[in-house]
């Protein structure tokens, strides 16, 4: 056997095993592993031995309505209660700290008090400045006895001779003016308050002979005596009655003479140094989630308390802080959720509560209710609070799996019985879940050997017919084992097409198959009659591969639908539209197949074929342009020379004819003239006028590389030849051909259309060089003058020798003479069978009636190209 023959054999082969391989793979549909939900059943499924098998769909079902009927399991979360009064707690505590300059933010940040100089970190000056605090000078005025301040409690005193009595007054200065003022002024900023009395602050008196100590009463007051003389006169910073804000050490000792009576020191005005509301919410308000009303009220009251607790009275922030608690607990009583839930409340429930109906703040000193304060309470408990109940998951989750158990011990209630014979699943309905079950432990048993064995000698029997078709109907192409090795990869891919839908149809639809492209493909690369030839092995793939009748029918024509649109384009906007045309053809067979064959009593019908069409369509566009965009690669990698191919090559802007345009514009002329001829001649006898026209572009490309030595490149210039012997003019002519098959290489020319430039001279005489050598020596070897190319093979070849035969004579003929429709036939003819003679045509399939056809077609573009024009009066040359 012939090696061709062996490689072809050998190709089909490699298909074979290769498209089984790729439809088998992931198994057999047919095999009840490999059965899913929803697909249709390839034959009759039998019982073979009765038994029950479990309905895992109402199985499941009945399972997952018990876990749903089991209540969450919650359980009190009593860290989350002491979580959410903590943070109450630490508020209030933030409030009071930031009043006093103390509450350090979480940048670290420590708030500066008003008056005092900037400090670094967080440290709190321990004093402060002389120039920013009231001080005890005599700018200070002491209230008369009479007027506001209240009488001493201090009970009078016996003064010694040698002693004196000292008296002095203490008290808050809550305005920072200096004088002792019970009500705020008009102009107050918010929580600033009247003047208070400072009672039980120990007070020293020092002189030359002794120290007393005594402390002010409840207005204030103090007074006790001392020895005459200089008395330093001290208020004790460090006794436990004295204000926790800061004042400076300079302003709570004085130093007076006394020498008789009853001394008065300067009354002594301590003035809290803390940041204003503004200041306060500023500094909270950015870190928390409280209304800043809110603060602002808080904020307040916090100031005023500064001035009250000093004053040994009631604390307001710490009511409204007792009950915002009081509120807070309130709400754990019950139990609170984070949606709601029966026997509870939801938090957002909960907080919108807090807030609309406030605790009740009513502060005992003085009577009053505090409204404000009392929504601040309702905001704060409605910010913080949080759910004190929740879903215990682990025991949900084991409640749930309980219950579900429950079922499992009762599983027998969801078997179904089967009996012998009883047809599971009826060829060509969908399974479901519980048939798949009894295919599988009940029905017949599944053969592999049978099933993967049958499916290979079909397709070995696909391919045996394919080889066969190939080698008795296209022997063109059964003679290029890379056009059958191109066939055997394009139906590998079409079963990998099939098995990728049968992937894909049960999340999409059995009309994702992308038949449309292997058609169109098949059909450029090859021609019409091989594109049906795709279509039938297409079909037989789907079969094989799906077991469905309905895609194998729709596979078939989806495969064919693009040959005709594509068998004779010329343009590339031709092949577009075929694509187009291709895929509203495959969505209306798909509308045609779906609804015949997949359209069951309990579909809708409208949407079945509806989206049985789409997908068709969609997938079918883009599987053409797909394919569009692979017959390139396949072009280059096999050598195959298509129609899109052929309109590349007779672009005037492509490389090679610029080249022959600059270099031999002669030359040029001439073959564009032969590509009208062979055009012509072409079309008169069925060949491909396209890659005639190509052809004849290309034939004389080898001219490029010695121009001015071929006579249509010679203008104005003598000729070389008559300096050179016949021989040397001969093998420069004989050159031009291996020159123009290196050039074709270089510039990628098909060989397809390369074949012309070989053979259109054939192996003839160049006779005007001969019959020059033969003056000389009339025993000269004709041998040594034939062109060094083979006689035409194809058709298109011999018309592209005899085209470029009959333009180089008719240029040369009609130079000299008129050239009339006679003259012109007999030039045509007398080519044409001098060629004949030679024998150039011998080995061309060309019949004596094509010749004729021929003859016609040559005689009419001449005829057409040499026409007359009239001579214009007066005209130059006329």
């Amino acid at each position: 056997m012939r090696r061709p023959t062996v490689l072809r054999l050998a190709v089909f082969a490699v298909m074979t095993l290769a498209a089984w391989g790729v439809i088998s793979f992931g198994g057999n549909p047919e095999n009840p592993d490999n059965l899913a939900v929803n697909q249709v059943a390839s034959r009759d499924y039998e019982v073979a031995r009765a038994g029950a098998v479990l309905d895992q769909a109402r199985f499941e079902d009945a399972q997952e309505a018990a876990r749903n009927q089991v209540e969450p399991v919650t359980e009190l979360q009593p860290d989350v209660e002491e979580a959410v009064l903590d943070r109450i707690d630490s508020f209030f505590a933030d409030i009071s700290a930031a009043v006093r300059g103390e509450y350090v933010p979480e940048n670290g940040t420590v708030p500066t008090p008003p008056g005092s100089p900037p400090v670094d970190g967080t440290t709190v000056p321990t004093t402060v400045p002389e120039d920013t605090t009231t001080t005890t000078s005599t700018t200070t005025t002491v209230p008369e006895e009479e007027e506001e301040t209240p009488e001493t409690t201090v009970p009078a005193t016996t003064v010694p001779p040698g002693e004196v009595l000292v008296e002095g007054f203490l008290f808050i200065d809550s305005d920072g003016n200096g004088e002792f003022d019970p009500e705020p002024p008009e102009d107050a900023e918010r929580g600033d308050i009247g003047d208070r009395p400072l009672p039980a602050v120990s007070v020293s008196l020092r002189s030359a002979v002794r120290v007393n100590q005594t402390e002010t009463g409840s207005n204030g007051r103090f007074a006790a005596t001392a020895s005459e003389g200089e008395i330093v006169v001290t208020v004790d910073p460090n006794d436990p009655e004295f204000p926790d804000f800061e004042v400076s050490t300079g302003e709570l000792e004085q130093t007076i003479e006394c020498s008789a009576g009853t001394c008065e020191i300067e009354p002594i005005g301590l003035h809290p140094n803390t940041l204003s509301v503004e200041e306060v919410v500023a500094l909270i308000g950015p870190s928390t989630l409280v209304d800043d009303d809110a603060i602002a009220t808080l904020a307040a009251l916090a100031r005023e308390d500064v001035v009250r607790t000093a004053a040994g009275e009631q604390s307001r922030l710490a009511v409204v802080r007792g009950e915002t608690i009081r509120h807070a607990r309130s709400f754990f009583g019950q139990r609170i959720y984070d949606v709601p839930t029966e026997g509870g409340i939801s938090i957002d429930e909960a907080t919108l509560e807090a807030a609309e109906n406030p605790p009740f703040i009513f502060y005992t000193d003085s009577g009053q209710r505090d409204e404000a304060a009392g929504r601040a309470a309702g905001e704060i408990v409605s910010t913080f609070l949080q759910p004190n109940w929740a879903v215990n998951e682990e025991a949900t989750e084991a409640a749930r799996e309980a219950a579900a158990a429950e079922v499992a011990n009762n599983q027998q209630d969801y078997e179904v019985l089967f009996q012998e014979g009883e047809i599971i699943a009826a060829e060509g309905t969908r399974l479901s879940q519980l048939q798949i079950d009894a295919i599988r432990q009940l029905g017949d048993v599944f053969d592999p050997i049978q099933r993967e064995g049958g499916l290979l000698a079909v397709l070995a029997i696909l391919a045996g017919v394919l080889a066969l078709y190939l080698h008795r109907f296209r022997p063109e192409f059964w003679a290029r084992p890379r056009m059958v090795a191109l066939l055997g990869i394009l139906i590998v891919m079409a079963a990998g097409a099939v098995r990728g839908t049968v992937a894909l149809a049960e999340a999409s639809s059995w009309y994702v198959l992308p038949a449309v492209a292997f058609g169109l493909m098949t059909a450029v690369l090859f021609d019409s009659r091989i594109g049906a030839l795709m279509a039938l092995s297409m079909a037989i793939l789907t079969a094989v591969g799906t077991r469905d009748p309905g895609v194998t029918v729709y596979a078939l024509l989806a495969t064919m639908a693009p040959i005709p649109f594509v068998s004779s384009v010329s343009t590339r906007r031709a092949f577009r539209n075929a694509a187009v045309y291709s895929a509203i053809a495959t969505g209306l067979i798909a509308a045609a197949t779906s609804w015949f064959f997949h359209v069951s009593p309990d579909d809708d019908t409208l949407l079945t074929i509806g989206v049985s069409s789409a997908w068709a369509f969609g997938v079918s566009l883009a599987a053409a342009l797909v394919g569009l965009a692979l017959l390139q690669f396949f072009e280059a990698a096999f050598d195959i020379t298509t129609t899109l191919t052929l309109l590349d090559l007779t672009d005037r802007n492509h490389a090679a004819l610029q080249l022959l345009q600059e270099k031999a514009f002669g030359t040029f002329n001439h073959s564009l003239m032969v590509g009208t001829l062979a055009d012509a001649a072409a079309r008169a006898i069925g060949a491909d006028p396209l890659l005639a026209r190509a052809s004849a572009y290309y034939h004389d490309l080898g001219k490029t590389e010695n121009p001015t030595m071929f006579i249509e490149n010679q203008f104005g210039i003598a000729n070389p030849h008559d300096e050179l012997t016949p021989e040397e003019s001969a093998e420069i002519i004989r050159r031009h051909v291996t020159d123009g098959i290196r050039l074709a290489k270089k510039y990628d020319i098909p060989s397809e259309v390369a074949e012309a430039i070989v053979s259109h001279h054939g192996d003839g005489i160049m006779r005007f060089f001969y019959e020059k050598a033969r003056e000389t020596d009339p025993g000269t070897d004709p041998d040594r003058f034939r062109h060094i190319g083979h006689k035409p093979r194809t058709a298109v070849t011999a018309i592209i020798m005899l085209a470029d035969a009959l333009e180089a004579s008719c240029r040369a003929v009609f130079q000299h003479e008129e050239p009339t429709p006679d003259a012109i036939e007999k030039v045509v003819n007398r080519v044409i069978d001098e060629k004949m003679n030679d024998g150039q045509l011998s080995e061309s399939p060309l019949t004596l009636a094509q010749l004729t056809q021929m003859r016609k077609a040559f005689l009419s573009s001449l005829v057409g190209h040499y026409h007359q024009r009239i001579a214009y009066p007066n005209f130059p040359g006329s």
